[in-house]
Parts: structure tokens; sequence; C-alpha cells
């Protein structure tokens, strides 16, 4: 949907470009764009499409990872072709779903998280297509899915760790162990909502976010479609096996600057949109001009390709870092996987915490969170006075009992009530 919303509003200012000579290019960006909504479903995959040689030699050129660019051949190949695909579903055209309306000016709040009539699939995959981890949701209910000896295999580590990880845990993170040993685990997110709102009842509640004004969202659409309609130029390259090619370019620093000014005068006006935005505008962006490749197929948004070597202080001619955002009309509808373990919101929290906490953290393992397997004082069990105090800072019992069974004492679980 982020990636909707970007296009739904460029698309809304390519009309305003200036020129003969660009307006039929133009006009077929803003159609092709126009698209991206009008099925039931949509697919998008942004991957790394530079080669591990183009990577290090990216690496060395920008003094990435030290002044020599020390990238090792081993961690480039991991890092080309590393993609994530994001697949979303409805039972109507996405177009006439709020979230999407939304994006075309509405100031509406609109939460999906919950809306059983929208699907979605988050898939991290490595350059073969293998993936290393997955989140759908369908239904009100989160499905998770992590490749454990993937992700270490990718990061250069023995994959044989994970299977040692899990045998030092405790029985009461079997959760954790169904994620290492790569199950399918399901969340009710129903249940969790339930149970957030009903923890926050325990604590000041916080005064309603304002709502934007309709008049700020539309000076804000105005001034952001004049700014796109003067810098971004169209360039019609032809068209190769019916896929047509349009290059488009803006000058970056004098882009960046005339945007920041655009949206700082009403940036107060959205304040879920615009929570920290900056006193002035980035000062490190290229005063040259920096382009897009787009490829439409049919009419239609295909894919994009951008080289981020375009960004860097000094472009040394040969190097390159492309990265490409792919779409698809006609992605599959997302499913619930089959035989996936249900957790609780309390096997949840066990789980997040067993992972963050690493080998050999847990109830009676004598270890705390974040040690390398290492043998420390257990955490004190908390008190009924404590668990009182805990509950008061919008801790529940059960929860407050199961940070302490992985190791987190009653400084460090009030200390984290208090940043929450």
């Amino acid at each position: 949907m982020p990636v909707a919303v970007t296009a739904s509003v460029l698309a809304t200012a390519l009309a305003a470009c200036g020129t003969v000579e660009q307006l039929n290019a133009a006009q077929k960006v803003s159609k092709a764009f126009g698209k991206i909504g009008d099925g039931k479903s949509a697919g998008f995959k942004l991957s790394i499409d530079a080669t591990p040689e183009q990577i290090v030699a990216f690496a060395k050129a920008t003094g990435e990872k030290g002044a020599d660019g020390g990238l090792d051949e081993k961690s480039a190949k991991a890092m080309s072709g590393l993609s994530l695909a994001v697949s979303v579903s409805a039972d109507k055209p996405l177009k006439e779903i709020e979230a999407f309306k939304n994006a075309k000016g509405s100031t509406a709040n609109t939460d999906l998280t919950l809306d059983k009539s929208v699907r979605v699939s988050y898939v991290v995959a490595d350059r073969n297509g293998t993936p290393l981890l997955e989140y759908r949701q369908v239904d009100a209910k989160g499905y998770l899915h992590v490749d454990a000896k993937g992700v270490v295999k990718l990061t250069g580590e023995d994959p044989s760790e994970v299977d040692a990880v899990s045998k030092d845990l405790p029985p009461d993170l079997a959760a954790v162990k169904d994620v290492l040993a790569g199950k399918w685990v399901e969340l009710d997110l129903q249940a969790l909502a339930d149970e957030a709102k009903k923890n926050d009842g325990k604590k000041a509640r916080p005064s309603a976010a304002p709502t934007a004004d309709p008049e700020a969202a539309k000076q804000l659409l105005n001034s952001l479609k004049d700014v796109l309609g003067r810098t971004v130029t169209y360039e019609d390259k032809g068209k190769k096996d019916g896929t047509e090619h349009i290059w488009m370019s803006a000058p970056a620093r004098q882009l960046v600057d005339e945007l920041f000014k655009a949206v700082k005068p009403v940036a107060d006006k959205f304040p879920q949109q615009f929570k920290k935005f900056p006193s002035k505008a980035p000062s490190d962006v290229p005063d040259r001009k920096v382009g897009v490749d787009l490829y439409l197929k049919d009419g239609a948004f295909s894919s994009a390709t951008f080289d981020l070597a375009q960004l860097a202080d000094k472009v040394e001619p040969g190097v390159n870092f492309p990265v490409k955002l792919a779409f698809d009309k006609s992605a599959p509808n997302v499913q619930a996987p089959a035989d996936a373990t249900k957790l609780t919101s309390e096997d949840l929290m066990k789980a997040v915490l067993g992972l963050a906490a690493g080998p050999g953290a847990g109830a009676g393992s004598g270890l705390a969170p974040g040690t390398a397997g290492g043998p420390v004082t257990a955490a004190a069990p908390l008190t009924d006075a404590q668990l009182k105090e805990l509950a008061a800072l919008g801790v529940p019992e059960a929860q407050a009992r199961t940070f302490n069974s992985v190791g987190m004492t009653f400084e460090d679980i009030k200390e984290i009530a208090k940043e929450g």
C-alpha cells in the first residue's frame, strides 16, 4: 500500500507537465500509475538488482565499511538479489479500499490492521527466491514463518548454531523452538488488539490526535503537483517487445529543496504523517540530475529501476548499484498457511524475549537476556507488591511474569513500562 500511495500522489501531479514534447510521455506514466488499483490484487517486489561485483565496486567507490570499501565478496553475494515482496488482495478493487482512497486526498485515519476484506503478505527472499521471512495477514490473523538457518547462513555464520540454540531452550520457550524449526505460527490479531486496548485503559490515555484540515490537505497536494510539474521531466525511450521505456528525471537538490519548502508550512497540520519533520532540508543531496527508468506493459506500470550510485558524492564511470521495483497486477490471492501453530499473547511475548535473549536464556537457565551463554544469577522472582506496582504502570501480571521468566528483573520491567 505505501507503494500505491506514492504512485497515486505522483500520478495526480504528472498532468502538470509543462512542455508539449514531454506531455505524451507524462500522460502515459500518469495513466499507468492510475491503473495500479484497478484489480482486486497486486504485487510489488523491491530487489537489489546489482551483481556482487557491482556491490563490491560501489562499496569501494563510496567508502562503505571503511575508507577502502572493505566489503568482501561473500557479503556482496549475499546482498545481491535480496528482495522484499508485498502482495495485497481484497474482495473488491484495491482503489475502493479506504487506504487507497485516502492517498488521493482524504484525511480520514483508517486502520487496516483488522480489516478482514484486505489480505497482505510480506516475503523477504534471497537471490534464489528462497523465502527467509514471511508474514501474512488473513481474516484478522497473522501468520509468521522464519527460515532461521537461511538467515544465519546469509550472515556468514554456521547454520548449525540454530540447532544448538533450539536444543538449549527451556520447555516454556516452546514457541521459540517452533519459530527456529521453521514452522508457521499463527497470531490472533484481534485478541492482541483487544488486550492492547485493555492495557492502555490502565494508563492515562493521551488526548486524541488532531485530524488534518481538509484545506491543508488540498494546499499540500497542490504544492506537490506544482513542484513535480516544474522539476520532473520525461523522455520516451521507445518500445521493445511490447514494453515501453520512459526516463523520468529531476535535479535532485532542487527537487528536495522545493519539496521541503512545500511541506514545511503545513507539516504541523499532519501530526501523524510528519511526526518529526526536519527543521531544514538535507544538505547532502547531490547537485545533479538523477532519474529512474520506468517500464510500462499494456499501458500499465510494470517496473522501475533506480541506480543508487546517482546519489553518491562522487559518481565514477562504470560504478552502478541498481535496485528494481516490479509490479504484478495479477498477483495470486493471499491465503492462510495450513497447520500453523497457534500462539497466545503470552507465547508471543516469550518467543520475542527468548529470541532477543540469545542461547540458553529462559526460566531456570541461570542466564541473563542478551548473554552468549555464560551463567549469571537468574532474575529474582517478582513479589506481590512488585506485581501490583507493575500493574499500575500498565504491565499485567501474566506479562510481568513472562518478562521475569526470561531473566528480566523488576527494575528492568519497570523501566520498559515507563518508556512505553
